[in-house]
């Protein structure tokens, strides 16, 4: 029979099908269904996996806590606990419900907030590093059985202390830690005081200068940090009130009254990590300025200068998607075509380093030259007016030039009533001086007159204006405006010179500054990573000084911002009206502390006996700046304000500080063999553990079992929260832990005061200390902790922070309400002419 290929192609289809059914027949009986049943999938015997497959998400109780690290969100989330076991941790979608004591609601944007950080915390939990109990390095518990002999070079290697890292620890009960670590700080407070210890210290090689820096107090060889200290204010800032503590060791080493006792010294957090935008001080005196994440949607140019907000700011980058969303431009300003470039109208490319400092000088000049500036901001809140002496440098000085004259600033006026300034500051600041283009003469200006206080006087300020001046002593002397004196030293900012400096196309520039001039508001958010650079602080300057030419400071969407950690301590300000706030907590006086369980905040008396030190110094070698030079002999860089002093005790919580330190193999080496007692409390084991001798295990964000506070420089929420879980090792809150030591220096001493001194933490009620420091803070004032705890304004621990606007608005006030700036001048500087600035050739911008 013929057959063509259609054909065969259909008998061999035929035939597979018959063998298959014939296979599935005899091979695959077992997927046929039982007799009568027609819909397997209906009525499939054995379902019971389907319902363990989903109870994989049941749980028998939630919780909130806060997820607070250094990223400065501090999101409220969820964890869902099985049998005592947290088993998984979502969004909790709380932010709209969050509200304050006026009524006022957070946005609806807020939401959701957390990260996959968060969402996996149950790693760390659970995780194999987590630290189960108080654990004492064996080299330095034998040298303290032995009664804490001499530390010569035999002893340090004999004990270990030159070889920390090839050390075992020995496994303690907590008492018997307390124990230890109070007899550590009794002997070393007595082995460096007075006359004796300064002697071992100038022997063992510390500088004459860092020794007399301890004004014979051994306790000032104690240092405390409490690693990023917002993240938690009582448990990590009350670092600072054990260093406080102190003071009390302090009389009993050396017999001194109170008034002269001498407490540990403070590290910094911030300021050390590099992270501090140095310049940020000098242009409007404030640490940093920094806003609400929310706020970024009311930008319609924002500029981002080395700053990833899409992959840095995880919780929160949808406000930074959202400026296109509402029609916003966004321009990037960085080396490589990074993640925020994707997102931009145009990316400048520029030179790796602060090579972008030109760029922002450059749109300066043009912005001046081609008049595109609002001359009335710049008149009346900005220090392009003042004039200068061309002869020093300095600004003119009132005094100088007005015969008897007398100082105008009123005693009522903002800057005594509101911000505090004393008669010995303003004696020091004194006036300044401005040429009056209506009266064309000198005038006068204090630093009250800004906004429509300089408008009352009748003083239009000629910013043009170049001239003598005729001292009061008859001298005369050249003068300028800094608006001149800028148009002098900009010349070398020319388009062309700028771009060869940056790399940057002349025309993307030229761009940026007409949108600069032509959009409002324009926010400018720079990255952390160049403030770690060399003249950072020209950079964060330069930055400005287009804001300040075009007005936009002070209102929604507008000015040059930063974030860099959770460092916000200014959150829970004091006040006059209010009391001493965070200070209240970190250095209440232990010669008179209020034991009144309902004592009012503000009623507690604050007094530090503590000195603030960096412990950058610590991190170079444990010295000072000092270098003996050929020429100018012994210089000693590092002022008074900052000397350091030797380290022995170091005592760190909440943070992996040799992880953090920028030349670790110089600690490990050379600075740390020379500590005497290094105490890391923390929730995992760390590189800083491992080189410790008191290891102190610390409860997670989900076990506390006491109150905690956190607050955030990215947002408005006030979060407090305990934990939901039992401590699953055998671990403390960080409050009880410090707690406990105090209460066991003191039994050592037989001072019952350093027991009273942490009384309510020792009882389990830090709640009492929550509750004075909301009484006293001006953003709290008014807040129960009760209340918030129930769930009165929104979700239970959950409030807004009562700031003057939602959201909150840097320098609202200074532009809104004719406020000063916290400068010395009272207005945005653009120039400084303290002595060291000028010396350095750092008093213009460069």
């Amino acid at each position: 029979m013929a057959m063509n290929r259609r054909g065969f192609l259909k008998l061999g289809g035929a035939a597979a099908a018959a063998g298959t059914a014939v296979y599935l027949e005899t091979q695959m009986a077992f997927l046929q269904p039982a007799p009568g049943i027609d819909n397997p999938l209906k009525t499939y015997p054995g379902r019971g996996w389907e319902k363990t497959y989903r109870d994989q998400y049941a749980y028998d109780s939630s919780f909130t806590f806060v997820c607070a690290p250094n990223c400065t969100h501090n999101c409220r989330l969820r964890a869902f606990v099985r049998n005592g076991v947290a088993i998984r941790i979502e969004q909790n979608y709380d932010g709209a419900r969050t509200g304050d004591l006026y009524g006022n609601h957070a946005s609806d944007h807020w939401n959701p907030r957390g990260c996959n950080k968060g969402a996996t915390l149950t790693r760390r939990i659970y995780g194999p590093y987590r630290l189960k109990g108080p654990m004492i390095r064996a080299g330095w518990k034998q040298w303290a059985d032995d009664g804490f002999p001499g530390l010569d070079k035999a002893n340090r290697t004999r004990y270990k202390f030159d070889s920390r890292g090839t050390d075992t620890f020995v496994k303690v009960g907590w008492d018997d830690a307390f124990s230890y670590a109070a007899k550590g700080l009794v002997a070393i407070a007595k082995r460096y005081s007075g006359e004796a210890g300064k002697k071992i210290l100038l022997e063992e090689g510390y500088q004459p200068e860092m020794v007399d820096a301890m004004e014979g107090a051994g306790t000032r060889t104690m240092k405390f940090r409490g690693g990023m200290g917002l993240l938690g204010v009582l448990g990590k800032y009350g670092m600072y009130r054990l260093s406080n503590t102190m003071a009390m060791l302090d009389v009993h080493v050396r017999g001194v009254d109170h008034e002269n006792a001498k407490g540990g010294r403070n590290w910094s957090n911030y300021t050390w990590h590099g992270d501090q935008a140095p310049g940020h001080p000098f242009v409007h005196g404030l640490q940093t300025s920094d806003t609400d994440f929310n706020e970024l949607r009311h930008a319609k140019l924002h500029i981002g200068v080395g700053k990833n907000l899409i992959e840095n700011k995880m919780a929160d980058a949808h406000f930074y998607v959202e400026i296109m969303e509402r029609g916003g431009k966004i321009v990037t300003i960085t080396p490589e075509y990074s993640p925020p470039a994707t997102k931009a109208d145009y990316w400048i490319p520029v030179r790796p380093g602060l090579s972008d400092t030109a760029i922002f000088l450059g749109i300066t000049k043009l912005l001046m030259d081609r008049n595109l500036y609002d001359a009335a901001f710049v008149k009346q809140f900005t220090d392009f007016p003042l004039l200068i002496r061309a002869d020093n440098l300095r600004r003119l000085s009132a005094a100088d030039v007005f015969p008897n004259y007398t100082p105008g600033l009123a005693p009522d006026g903002p800057s005594f009533k509101v911000q505090g300034l004393t008669k010995a500051q303003y004696d020091k600041l004194g006036d300044y001086v401005v040429y009056d283009a209506k009266s064309k003469s000198l005038k006068p200006l204090t630093r009250d007159d800004v906004g429509a206080n300089l408008v009352a006087k009748g003083i239009d300020p000629d910013l043009e204006y170049k001239g003598t001046a005729t001292l009061k002593d008859g001298k005369q002397v050249e003068v300028l405006t800094l608006w001149q004196a800028y148009r002098e030293h900009l010349k070398d900012y020319d388009l062309d010179t700028v771009a060869e400096i940056t790399g940057s196309p002349k025309e993307l520039i030229e761009r940026l500054t007409n949108d600069i001039a032509t959009i409002k508001p324009v926010a400018i958010h720079v990255g952390e990573g160049i403030n770690h650079w060399f003249h950072a602080t020209l950079h964060n300057r330069a930055t400005y000084l287009p804001l300040m030419l075009t007005g936009n400071i002070g209102t929604p969407g507008a000015g040059c911002h930063t974030w860099a950690g959770n460092y916000k301590a200014a959150l829970f300000q004091g006040s006059p009206e209010t009391g001493p706030g965070f200070k209240g907590w970190v250095a209440e006086d232990p010669f008179e502390m209020n034991l009144d369980a309902s004592a009012d905040g503000k009623s507690i008396h604050a007094h530090a006996y503590t000195k603030d030190e960096e412990p950058a110094y610590w991190d170079h070698g444990d010295q000072a700046l000092i270098v003996d030079t050929p020429k100018a002999g012994r210089k000693v860089f590092t002022g008074k304000t900052h000397m350091p002093t030797p380290t022995k005790v170091q005592w760190t919580t909440n943070v992996n500080i040799i992880n953090n330190a920028k030349w670790a193999y110089g600690v490990l080496f050379n600075v740390l063999p020379r500590i005497d007692m290094i105490v890391t409390q923390d929730i995992e084991m760390t590189s800083t553990c491992e080189y410790s001798d008191f290891v102190l295990p610390a409860n997670s964000w989900l076990e506390f079992q006491q109150v905690e506070v956190t607050g955030a420089c990215s947002n408005p929420f006030l979060q407090i929260w305990k934990g939901g879980l039992k401590p699953i090792y055998d671990t403390k809150d960080d409050i009880s832990i410090m707690a406990g030591a105090a209460k066991a220096l003191g039994d050592l001493i037989g001072d019952k005061k350093m027991a009273e001194y942490w009384k309510f933490a020792l009882e389990g009620r830090a709640d009492i200390y929550l509750q004075r420091l909301l009484d006293s803070s001006g953003t709290t004032r008014g807040y129960k902790v009760d209340d918030i705890m129930k769930g009165k304004f929104g979700e239970p621990g959950a409030a807004l922070m009562l700031f003057r606007t939602y959201p909150r608005v840097p320098f609202w006030e200074q532009v809104h309400d004719n406020i000063p700036f916290h400068t010395d001048t009272g207005r945005l500087n653009s120039y400084c002419d303290i002595p060291e600035a000028i010396e350095y050739g750092e008093n213009f911008i460069v």
